[in-house]
Order: structure tokens, then C-alpha cells, then sequence
């Protein structure tokens, strides 16, 4: 997390629990979690990397974003790297370039798979009313994609000799 262009330290900290609570509301499938981090007029927009936008959302329609991950058994978004600046002469605006490794595991008739997505978020911030801040614009690149096979978790108990 670098800080620059004046956002002060628990700016800092706030964008980094919003871009991390967005992680945790996909996760969890939680539509209203979700929407409570965006704007009333926000945009959420996925695309490849140099493509068109394949997908575009806004306002309310955000959570119909979380339909795309019906298909997996679950995911994992693991947050990793961000940077955040404040807007010149603005001090309820603000820009983030998050990056994203984002897991999304299938039990395909093949054998489990995990579909692992590197995501590059790049985000516009403002304060809401209440001082909070919320993403006004969230453009989802996806830089490239991996599959691998998955392997589910067994339990092994070791009995020791005595």
C-alpha cells in the first residue's frame, strides 16, 4: 500500500478496508455488502486486457455482477498490492490501481479445477456523506488467466506407535 499525493494515513487505511471488504462481499456472494461499497451512481465495468468491456454495471445493477460467479463452487480473491492517490485539489475524490489474484475453484466432470484470474482494479474513490469513502468507478482488467487442477482437502489422521 503506497500513500501519495496527500491522502493522510487513515484515508490510507479506509481505501485499503474497502478495496478488501469488495474481496470478501464477492466471496460471500453478499449483493447487499456489495452494493454498500459503491456510490448511488457508481460503474462496475470487466474487460480483458486491452479489450472491449464485456460487462457494465451501475447503481443498483452492480449485484447482478455476482451471477458470472454462479457457475463456481466458490472463490477466493486474495488482494494483494495497491496504490492510492489523492485528486489534485479534491479532497473527496481519490484513485486506486489495485492488483488481484482471484481463485475460482469447479468441480468439473473432469475433477476439481481452479480458474486463477490475474485482475488488475483500476478505481476511482469519493467520500459519501457520512465521511465514508466508496468506489464511484471500479474497471476490472483481466490480464491473463490460468487453469489448474484443484485437489480437495482430505483429513489425514496419523496414529502414533507407542
Amino acid at each position: 500500500m503506497i500513500a501519495r499525493g496527500g491522502l493522510a494515513a487513515e484515508d490510507m487505511v479506509a481505501l485499503r478496508q474497502l478495496v478488501d471488504a469488495y474481496a470478501a462481499a464477492v466471496d460471500r456472494r453478499d449483493g447487499a455488502a456489495l452494493l454498500a461499497l459503491f456510490g448511488s451512481e457508481a460503474q462496475l465495468r470487466v474487460q480483458g486486457e486491452n479489450g472491449p468491456v464485456e460487462s457494465s454495471y451501475q447503481g443498483p445493477a452492480i449485484t447482478e455482477s455476482l451471477a458470472t460467479l454462479a457457475g463456481f463452487h466458490r472463490t477466493f480473491h486474495h488482494v494483494g498490492g495497491a496504490v492510492f492517490e489523492a485528486v489534485p485539489n479534491d479532497a473527496s475524490q481519490a484513485t486506486g490501481h489495485v492488483h488481484c489474484l482471484a481463485h475460482h475453484y469447479d468441480r468439473s466432470s473432469n475433477g476439481p479445477v481452479d480458474l486463477v484470474m490475474m485482475i488488475r482494479y483500476l478505481d476511482r474513490y469519493s467520500r459519501g456523506a457520512d465521511d465514508r469513502w466508496l468506489i464511484a468507478d471500479r474497471q476490472v482488467v483481466i490480464d491473463w488467466t490460468e487453469m489448474h487442477a484443484a485437489y480437495p482437502t482430505r483429513r489425514v489422521i496419523r496414529r502414533e506407535s507407542t
